[in-house]
């Protein structure tokens, strides 16, 4: 039986998910949030995500999106495209669901295939040059599990939906 796939996402109240190759903002109960939910599975991200972490992150699997055959993500994997990173992560020896974590591209793929959307939605707008589908809500029409929560004056909500 095939892995689950879910997708993972934090997207400001315009649509914003990075700024030059990171998050335009700072909110380490969302990073905590992504850990606690990514941990046992396979995470597949582009170059630009897996440049932001710095690393494989430890306690998953991690397989990176590229078309450069002579890039090398130390910790990870390397598929040419979403549908041979699915094999990949299928492949690896992680028993959890395999995660979608970005970045626009993979997400804009991706999200046809995930079963579940954890969202994390800040209710602010961000200045950014990467963004999320617009359209996530013709796809995820069930929330399933949500929580408010805010860090200063930053207020979010975690989400949990389903097809």
């Amino acid at each position: 039986m095939p892995k689950p796939i879910h997708c993972i996402v934090a997207v400001a109240q315009n649509g914003v998910i990075g700024r030059e190759g990171r998050l335009p903002w700072h909110i380490p109960e969302d990073l905590e949030w992504f850990t606690d939910q990514t941990v046992g599975g396979v995470m597949i991200e582009g170059p630009a995500c897996y440049q932001e972490l710095g690393k494989a992150l430890s306690g998953r699997g991690t397989v990176v999106v590229s078309r450069d055959e002579k890039k090398v993500f130390p910790g990870a994997s390397r598929a040419s495209n979403l549908e041979s990173a699915i094999a990949e992560a299928e492949k690896l020896p992680w028993s959890g669901p395999t995660w979608i974590t970005g970045g626009e591209r993979i997400y804009a793929e991706g999200l046809a295939h995930c079963s579940k959307l954890y969202i994390t939605r800040i209710h602010q707008d961000f200045l950014g040059d990467r963004t999320f589908p617009k359209d996530w809500q013709k796809t995820f029409t069930r929330l399933v599990w949500s929580k408010e929560s805010r860090q200063a004056d930053l207020s979010y909500t975690f989400e949990i939906w389903e097809r």
